[in-house]
C-alpha cells in the first residue's frame, strides 16, 4: 500500500506525461502546419513561373501576365507571411514540448527516488524482523 506522498507523487508524473503528450500533439500539428503553409508558398510560386511560361511568346499573354503579376506575388507574400507564422508557432510548440519534457522528467526522477527509500525503508524494517527472529530464537535455544 502507498502512503498519500507516494500516491501524490504518482498523480504528479501522471499529469506531467499527460502534458508531455498533449505537447507533442500540439508539436506534430504546428508541423504539420508549417509543412501546409511551405506547400502553399511553393505553390503560388510555381503558379507565377507557369503564367510566366506560358505568357512567353504570346502579346497579349504577356500583357495580361504583367498586370496580373502583381496579384500573384501578392500571393507569395500573404504565403510567405502565414508561413513565417506557422514557423514561429512550431517553434513555441517545440519549446513547451521541451518544458513539459524536463518537467516529467524531474517528476519521475522525484518519484523513483521516493520509491528508492520506500524500498530501502521495507528493506530495513525486514531484517530488524529477522534480526528479531533470530535473537529470539538463539534465547530459546540457549
Amino acid at each position: 500500500m502507498m502512503d498519500p506522498r507516494t500516491r501524490a507523487l504518482h498523480a504528479l508524473a501522471r499529469l506531467r506525461k499527460t502534458e508531455a503528450d498533449q505537447a507533442q500533439a500540439a508539436l506534430a500539428q504546428a508541423l504539420a502546419d508549417e509543412r501546409t503553409a511551405s506547400g502553399t508558398v511553393d505553390a503560388c510560386r510555381a503558379r507565377i513561373e507557369s503564367e510566366r511560361v506560358a505568357a512567353t511568346g504570346d502579346i497579349t499573354l504577356a500583357e495580361a501576365f504583367r498586370d496580373w503579376l502583381p496579384i500573384g506575388r501578392e500571393a507569395v507574400e500573404r504565403a510567405q507571411e502565414a508561413l513565417n507564422a506557422a514557423r514561429r508557432a512550431s517553434g513555441q510548440a517545440r519549446a513547451a514540448m521541451i518544458r513539459a519534457n524536463a518537467a516529467l522528467k524531474a517528476a519521475q526522477a522525484i518519484v523513483d527516488k521516493r520509491q528508492e527509500e520506500e524500498n530501502e525503508i521495507r528493506a530495513r524494517r525486514e531484517q530488524a524482523e529477522i534480526d528479531d527472529l533470530s535473537r529470539r530464537n538463539s534465547m530459546t535455544l540457549t
